[in-house]
């Protein structure tokens, strides 16, 4: 409570006892004539206490307290703050398509923002492995292909064979021809859905060279457009959020490399 919240008792006590309102215009009083005396003379005309104080008794044993209470009368407007309004929970839901995430704002069933405070808060608490909870476990942990030699995400894609390319050229053409005449029963669903990862393998194409004739078909791989590859093999699965990986992609649009170190 402010000064000038007491002010204002005394002035709506004295408004009250006597009937009329108070002028509340600012800087009208001086220290020579202050607030405090100009109310407190109405208070003593309706036969109260100079400072706005009442003597108040003990409800349990009757006598009256040691000391005074100041009391008066404040005008309150209610706020309509309700727990129902205002309350946020989340399991799951949607989430953001570019990285990931969950999408923020409580209309949409979002989650709530654990910031770069709330991450120092809990370093400080010691409570590290709550922040991979929070921020990855819980958000948008990923799993994704990664070289050990040029620690790269983007340089990673699936492999494809002569066969394994000409049977998904198959499903999609019979996916085409069923859904044409209208007719796409579960076992063509499945074979569309499963076109391009007929025995695939993942290796990194940075990382290989370009197949040559002296080369053995066990160990060359084609990429999706018919270019056939030797090497690359050395990649791992990680768990990382998927934002880093949109990152990546963002700062090699600028022509910035991101390298990523890892021991598995």
């Amino acid at each position: 409570m402010t000064i000038a919240q007491m002010v204002e008792s005394m002035a709506g006590k004295a408004g009250a006892l006597h009937g009329h309102a108070q002028d509340s215009t600012p800087f009208q009083f001086s220290e020579e004539n202050t607030a405090t005396d100009y109310f407190g003379h109405q208070l003593r005309k309706a036969g109260y206490n100079y400072f706005g104080n009442e003597p108040l008794y003990s409800g349990i044993t009757g006598k009256e307290f040691a000391a005074d209470i100041f009391m008066g009368v404040v005008h309150y407007q209610r706020l309509r703050h309700m727990v129902n309004d205002k309350f946020q929970v989340r399991t799951t839901g949607p989430v953001n398509s570019l990285h990931g995430q969950p999408v923020k704002g409580r209309a949409k069933g979002g989650g709530i923002r654990v910031g770069e405070m709330e991450r120092d808060s809990l370093i400080a608490h010691g409570a590290a492995f709550l922040l991979q909870d929070r921020l990855m476990n819980c958000s948008d942990a990923q799993r994704a292909w990664l070289c050990r030699c040029c620690g790269s995400f983007l340089s990673t894609q699936a492999t494809v064979t002569a066969t394994s390319a000409g049977k998904a050229a198959a499903a999609v053409a019979v996916a085409a021809a069923s859904a044409a005449a209208g007719q796409d029963d579960q076992k063509q669903q499945k074979q569309r859905a499963g076109a391009g990862g007929v025995g695939s393998l993942v290796r990194c194409r940075r990382c290989a060279r370009e197949a040559v004739f002296e080369d053995s078909r066990a160990v060359v791989w084609e990429d999706g457009n018919g270019r056939r590859y030797v090497g690359g093999d050395d990649v791992t699965v990680v768990a990382v959020p998927g934002v880093l990986k949109y990152l990546d992609v963002e700062l090699a649009a600028m022509g910035i490399r991101m390298k990523f170190l890892v021991d598995n």
